[in-house]
């Protein structure tokens, strides 16, 4: 008893299209930036459904859709996938790896159907072509993120791999056994396995691309915890945090420590003057500003309000000067550009350093405001240092 491979089409048909319509349910409960890929991994099941679907009604369709219509639109559900990965791990996606596959799948299969009919060369061209796209995929899917390299991207990646293998092997034994005859058998064996294949590869990797998509929600979620939305600095929580293990650090070792309060002068005139989208852009600009002006090694929150609060490990009251100095000249020395118009913005700064002696966070911030306090008084654009 033989396995009829029109079987296993339309359970792929209905495994495909029902996953593509779960997908676009549940993208409703996730974030627009991730909303829209899962939107293109959706649509790609759904295609790869109706492409197999295709397949399945070849009795009644005819050979121009069963076999233009349906390879055509298999290689449109995969590269479908591709975009989908290529939008969700941050790299450019190429419009040529979204409508030439097709194409070229499109007008080759047209040629060998209508024009010169052999269906073995056109399934040939039509698994070299899947068996790009996928290893496209696979690479993708494998590659870094910066210093990330999550779990779950490699492991999709290694079942794209696997596919793309099966895919690989079928078109090594039409070149093995060079048998290309004008009519193909369906039900042949390397057919009947890679078709079981793409039926278990479409929930494994349904449910893999859906823990990639989780993955990056918790991510985001994390940075969103820790960091202020406006500036992308650390908020004020994630900092107390970290400034607890520093200062407990210093204190134990002896090292020196210093702590910079930072507040933009006459921030409420700028917001009453301008309106506060301005007001907003000069938050953001301030906070590069700092961040460019400290060390690597540094770690600097947004406090609260126009307020900035810099932690500077290890760091001596010289040293700590420096990078005050430092910040104050890229205020004192380049206007902002906002929108377009020119805006002073100057800086005042209180910072304080202590060395060899018990200290907490509170203290220090105490300490620093003080200091930023005398610097307001002596006529702002300046720095203050806490009493020794």
């Amino acid at each position: 008893m033989t396995l009829d491979v029109r079987a296993l089409w339309i359970v792929s048909a209905l495994c495909a299209s029902g996953l593509g319509g779960l997908v676009l349910i549940v993208r409703k409960s996730y974030p627009d930036y991730l909303a829209r890929e899962l939107s293109v991994w959706g649509a790609a099941y759904l295609t790869l459904g109706l492409g197999f679907a295709v397949f399945f009604a070849q009795p009644w369709v005819g050979p121009l859709v069963f076999r233009v219509i349906g390879p055509t639109l298999v290689v449109l559900g995969i590269s479908l996938s591709y975009h989908a990965i290529t939008e969700i791990k941050r790299q450019p996606s190429l419009t040529f790896w979204l409508i030439g596959p097709p194409l070229l799948v499109f007008a080759e299969c047209a040629v060998f159907t209508v024009a010169k009919s052999n269906t073995t060369i056109e399934l040939f061209i039509f698994n070299t072509v899947n068996l790009v796209l996928l290893v496209r995929i696979s690479m993708t899917l494998m590659s870094r993120e910066g210093d990330n390299e999550p779990f779950i991207d490699t492991l999709a990646g290694f079942s794209y791999a696997a596919l793309a293998s099966l895919v690989f092997f079928g078109i090594i034994d039409f070149l093995v056994n060079r048998d290309f005859r004008a009519r193909f058998d369906y039900n042949a064996p390397h057919t009947v396995l890679i078709s079981i294949a793409a039926i278990v590869a479409e929930g494994i990797l349904f449910s893999l691309f859906l823990l990639v998509v989780g993955a990056r929600l918790n991510r985001d979620l994390r940075v969103q915890a820790l960091h202020d939305p406006l500036t992308g600095l650390y908020n004020r929580r994630a900092f107390e945090e970290i400034a607890f293990h520093e200062v407990s650090g210093a204190a134990r070792s002896g090292k020196s420590l210093s702590l910079l309060m930072c507040d933009i002068d006459h921030f409420k005139q700028i917001n009453d003057q301008y309106g506060h989208g301005v007001g907003d852009s000069v938050l953001k600009t301030a906070a590069e500003r700092l961040t460019a002006s400290l060390r690597d090694e540094d770690f600097l929150c947004r406090w609260g309000g126009e307020e900035f609060c810099a932690l500077l490990p290890r760091a001596t009251r010289q040293q700590a000067e420096e990078v005050a100095a430092r910040a104050l000249r890229a205020f004192d020395e380049a206007e902002m550009r906002i929108a377009g118009r020119p805006i002073k913005v100057t800086l005042s700064i209180g910072v304080v350093t202590r060395s060899g002696e018990a200290m907490d966070l509170p203290a220090l911030v105490e300490l620093a405001d003080a200091a930023l306090y005398r610097a307001k008084q002596s006529g702002r654009n300046a720095i203050a240092h806490a009493a020794s």
